[in-house]
């Protein structure tokens, strides 16, 4: 599921995660994403094809700072260079106030991520919050065989993606691939654990958590 920093109403209209953006009843004409990683680039992408204007918000220094820096480079020059796309980089979004869609803007206060003092106020017409995704184990009955999640909402595992206990000892036959084990939120990363160590369970339990491919397909 997206994650939401604390703090930040989601409204659904006006200040929206990913999964709203994708059934959006209405089109911005300035939207404001708060962080720089794939999936906020990739919407990027969207709405600057379909004509408006995006600011990226971004706490750490440089804008995608997750990238290689090579690909960082590239999708630079690919993806916003030459667009209406512009970026607030080392601050962080400490106020969010939903508007009205074509009637109110939305207001964003921008902190310096380090001195922690207020320096600007956007104006929008909607925001995206597209910092990250986080595991969503609701409904796995973790508690049923000894499990626990770490403080994060992770399932914890070993090397061989074997679910552990509390007492940190191998759970039999139960497994968890994907998201939901927090190693790499990525499904060719999914795909790739289950390949490393030739799974082919046969009345054994697996617990696979839904995954954002950080690659992007023209």
């Amino acid at each position: 599921v997206p994650f939401v920093p604390p703090g930040i109403p989601i409204d659904g209209k006006t200040v929206f995660t990913s999964d709203h953006a994708l059934k959006l009843e209405w089109l911005p004409n300035w939207v404001a994403i708060i962080g720089s990683g794939y999936i906020g680039l990739e919407f990027s992408d969207v709405y600057t094809a379909l004509g408006c204007e995006v600011t990226f918000i971004e706490a750490m220094d440089k804008i995608m700072p997750g990238f290689d820096t090579e690909i960082a480079r590239m999708a630079e020059r690919l993806l916003i260079k030459g667009r209406p796309i512009d970026y607030h980089t080392g601050v962080i979004a400490t106020k969010v106030t939903p508007g009205v869609p074509g009637v109110k803007p939305v207001e964003i206060e921008l902190t310096d991520f380090k001195t922690k003092k207020v320096v600007d106020t956007l104006e929008v017409d909607a925001c995206m919050v597209a910092t990250g995704r986080a595991p969503y184990t609701n409904g796995l009955n973790l508690a049923s065989i000894g499990v626990e999640t770490d403080r994060r909402g992770f399932v914890p595992v070993s090397d061989k993606m074997e679910v552990l206990g509390k007492d940190g000892q191998v759970v039999p036959n139960v497994y968890c691939i994907g998201d939901a084990n927090g190693k790499y939120m990525l499904a060719h990363a999914a795909s790739a654990q289950v390949r490393h160590h030739g799974w082919r369970p046969r009345g054994k339990t697996v617990a696979c958590g839904m995954a954002v491919c950080a690659c992007r397909h023209s």
